[in-house]
């Protein structure tokens, strides 16, 4: 194994690189350029007293983002100055970074954003270089929760390539008085972009805001202006830009903090029921001296009454925060609750908006009513709410045969949650006939004709390479036969009512039907439900191929 060594680990495009072999006695060096796809340039080198192991090249485009130095270097046979072998090889890689691939875009920004209020972010390149860029505007709180650093484009399309080339030599079979193997010597490379970020998660306990516009050109020179409205947000918020031009690339970050001198923070529970009644803390921040008295309102829709005063006074005497509580209690209906309170002092206005589900945690009841209408006579009947409002509604049913309550069978089915391949097929499979035994309005046609749609796509990803289906989606361990049948079944059932499969989706299906249909045997021996079973399976294999 040959070590040797590079003046530095990064040039740039016309800088000479530095490499010093281990030996300074004679021999010959064979040098190989390589890159990622090819060969660059090889030359040999001559060591001697006088180079003392020493030999430079200079870098060309050619060589970025990085190349490999690939050394053999043969020792005359008859040195004895030293106990290294005849033949070494070495590999290191070095970055070749041309500065031409790199833009410096520029933010320019105010240091600190109000609440619902407009900014405006420029946009320019150091250089005065063109580019096509992109802007979003997030909080840094919902940036921590995964560490999300600004995306670099250019370390993505500039990430060090791995070794692309081999190499081989015939020296271990003509030259005996050497030994060792190349092997488990090359450090090869590759994307480095995903390396883990620092920094702990923090808590945010406010909306986040996420606003994204682009891309936008920018030209040679130009600067770009763009407004954004910062919603009711307190905080801190990471402007990014990610911009490429050509086959340059950069990007380019600042954090502003979001604050008012006064501030509110609602804090509510996710859910509650009617009838319960809640305890609002509310937190009101006074971030200037010359905020001393605040008044808070507390405001809600028709979901709820406020019990007690709907308004409370604080004072400050220094900058800080307080808290005060509001109580509200639900109504006997559900729906989506929404609470604002608003803080006013000194001039400042504040709000917060929160919104609660307010809904029912018992299961639902249903009330039937059966009568039976002979010629020419009438029916009437009294309706009594059930439940409370929000919840309830009536059907009323009229049919020739006796009733199937097809209105909550329908609305089970069409929203049926599961994701099998059976359970998937039979939400779909009497949606394609429905037309046939009901009056459906248009907007419910074409939600079945969607959902029918969905399904055919869904059934796609449970196909495995042998043209079977497997039993959850991407689950490539081996195919369920009677998920086969079944998903094959209705695919041949849409098609026939207009709708189009994926393409080589029958075909592939077919292939495998009929090669597990010549290859099934009737095993006697099995107990008798695998007996009986089987024989079904192999029947409905039948019927589908027949189909």
């Amino acid at each position: 194994m040959l070590t040797f060594q590079t003046d530095k680990e990064k040039y740039g495009i016309g800088e000479n690189v530095q490499i010093t072999l281990p030996s300074k006695e004679e021999g010959r060096a064979l040098v190989s350029i390589e890159s990622g796809s090819g060969i660059v340039d090889a030359f040999w080198v001559e060591s001697n007293e006088q180079n003392q192991g020493i030999f430079t090249f200079e870098t060309i485009p050619e060589m970025s983002p990085n190349v490999y130095v690939h050394v053999s270097y043969i020792q005359p046979h008859q040195i004895t100055s030293n106990d290294l072998p005849i033949r070494m090889y070495g590999v290191q890689s070095i970055g070749v970074e041309d500065p031409s691939t790199h833009l410096n875009p520029m933010i320019k920004m105010p240091d600190v954003l109000e609440p619902e209020k407009n900014f405006t972010v420029q946009v320019s390149e150091q250089n005065g270089k063109g580019m096509a860029y992109t802007v979003a505007i997030v909080d840094e709180g919902l940036l921590d929760l995964t560490r999300f650093k600004t995306p670099n484009p250019w370390n993505y399309f500039f990430s060090r390539e791995a070794l692309g080339v081999k190499t081989w030599d015939m020296y271990k079979y003509v030259l005996g008085a050497m030994s060792g193997e190349m092997s488990g010597l090359l450090a090869l490379g590759g994307d480095e972009e995903a390396a883990a970020g620092d920094g702990a998660k923090k808590t945010n306990r406010f909306k986040p805001v996420v606003q994204y516009a682009g891309p936008f050109y920018l030209e040679p020179g130009d600067k770009a202006k763009h407004t954004f409205t910062m919603p009711n947000y307190v905080g801190s918020v990471r402007a990014m830009v990610v911009a490429g031009g050509g086959e340059a690339y950069g990007k380019t970050e600042k954090a502003v903090p979001v604050k008012k001198p006064l501030m509110v923070l609602t804090t509510l529970p996710r859910v509650i029921g009617p009838g319960e009644t809640v305890r609002v803390p509310v937190t009101v921040f006074a971030m200037d001296k010359k905020i001393r008295n605040v008044r808070a309102e507390i405001q809600a829709n028709e979901l709820f009454d406020v019990q007690g005063d709907d308004t409370q006074n604080m004072r400050f005497t220094e900058e800080g925060d307080q808290v005060v509580y509001f109580e509200l209690k639900a109504k006997e209906q559900i729906g989506v609750g929404q609470v604002e309170v608003v803080v006013s002092g000194h001039g400042e206005r504040a709000s917060s908006e929160v919104e609660m589900d307010v809904r029912l945690a018992n299961p639902p009841l249903t009330k039937f009513e059966e009568a039976a209408i002979e010629p020419g006579q009438t029916w009437s009947g009294s309706y009594a709410r059930l439940g409370v409002i929000g919840t309830n509604k009536a059907t009323l049913e009229v049919s020739s045969l006796p009733p199937l309550n097809l209105e909550d069978r329908i609305d089970y089915l069409i929203r049926y949650p599961h994701g099998c391949i059976e359970q998937t097929t039979s939400a779909a499979f009497p949606q394609l006939h429905l037309d046939k035994v009901l009056d459906l309005s248009q907007d419910r046609k074409i939600e079945i004709e969607d959902n029918i749609r969905k399904a055919i796509e869904k059934i796609r990803d449970f196909q495995l390479a042998d043209g079977g289906l497997s039993y959850w989606p991407d689950y490539y361990s081996n195919y369920n036969a009677w998920g086969t049948n079944y998903a094959g079944h209705f695919m041949l059932e849409a098609e026939a009512e207009g709708y189009t499969l994926p393409i080589g989706f029958k075909k592939n299906w077919i292939r495998f039907q009929t090669s597990a249909a010549n290859s099934w045997s009737n095993d006697r021996n099995s107990y008798r439900y695998w007996y009986r079973s089987n024989q079904l399976t192999q029947a409905y294999r039948l019927y589908t191929l027949a189909l």
